[in-house]
């Protein structure tokens, strides 16, 4: 009698088919799943590399800004030593002119040189400078307010302040034009100021007038000796405010 081959019932290989259909196709979405990550991360690894250039560059761009702030500083720091270096140098200098133009009046104890707290103080007496009780300098006075005037040109960056003074003894009428030995002082320095402002040439953004009278006396004694001190006329110079020293064109 003869076999028959045995037969796989269709359903069976039907749902074979389907098996393998299936894994086909949920394989091709695997693969195309695949490649989208693939192109995503590619694209995101794109704009990840820009984006660390431009940090790059950012990061960069700040460290210059730094340096240069750094610097700055440093500049800042060092500036007001070097300034103050340089104004000290030239209030010596001018100290030194004085003590050989006053020479003579130094040792005569008619002048005074003193030099403390950054401001160098040149002090004349009235004898010196002006008529008795009277604004008008003498022309000995003119011609030596001239030559101490000329040394403190060079002392570029310093403000010249005249500031005179007079004693404590009342004043009359007859004694002086001016009402008050405090409006005496004021004209008396302003009388100086205008010289040398127009005979010596100083930029009138460095000279400052002031008058005491007699409430700022230089020394608190009630002598002859410090009466004829207190009634004298006083040159400080001092440093400059920076703004001020901008202000100021070269000395002629």
């Amino acid at each position: 009698m003869e076999r028959r081959g045995a037969r796989l019932p269709w359903w069976l290989l039907a749902g074979a088919v389907g098996v393998l259909l299936g894994g086909g196709w949920l394989a091709g979405r695997s693969i195309s799943s695949l490649l989208a990550r693939v192109e995503q991360l590619e694209r995101e690894a794109s704009e990840s590399e820009a984006r660390v250039a431009e940090l790059q560059v950012l990061r960069d761009s700040m460290a210059r800004r730094l340096r240069q702030l750094e610097q700055r500083l440093q500049g800042m720091s060092a500036a007001p030593g070097k300034r103050t270096g340089e104004q000290t140098a030239r209030r010596e200098a001018v100290r030194a002119e004085l003590e050989q133009v006053l020479k003579e009046e130094l040792a005569k104890g008619e002048a005074f040189l003193e030099e403390a707290d950054g401001r160098l103080r040149v002090e004349l007496a009235e004898r010196l400078l002006f008529e008795p009780r009277k604004a008008t300098l003498t022309p000995g006075g003119e011609e030596l307010l001239a030559r101490v005037g000329g040394k403190l040109t060079g002392a570029e960056g310093h403000l010249v302040q005249v500031a005179a003074y007079t004693d404590a003894v009342a004043e009359t009428p007859e004694t002086t034009p001016a009402p008050t030995s405090w409006e005496l002082s004021a004209a008396r320095a302003v009388t100086a100021v205008r010289l040398l402002g127009e005979k010596v040439k100083l930029s009138p953004d460095r000279l400052v007038a002031a008058g005491y009278g007699p409430y700022h006396p230089v020394v608190l004694d009630d002598g002859p000796l410090a009466r004829e001190r207190n009634r004298g006329l006083e040159l400080q110079l001092m440093p400059a405010d920076k703004r001020l020293e901008k202000k100021q064109p070269a000395s002629r």
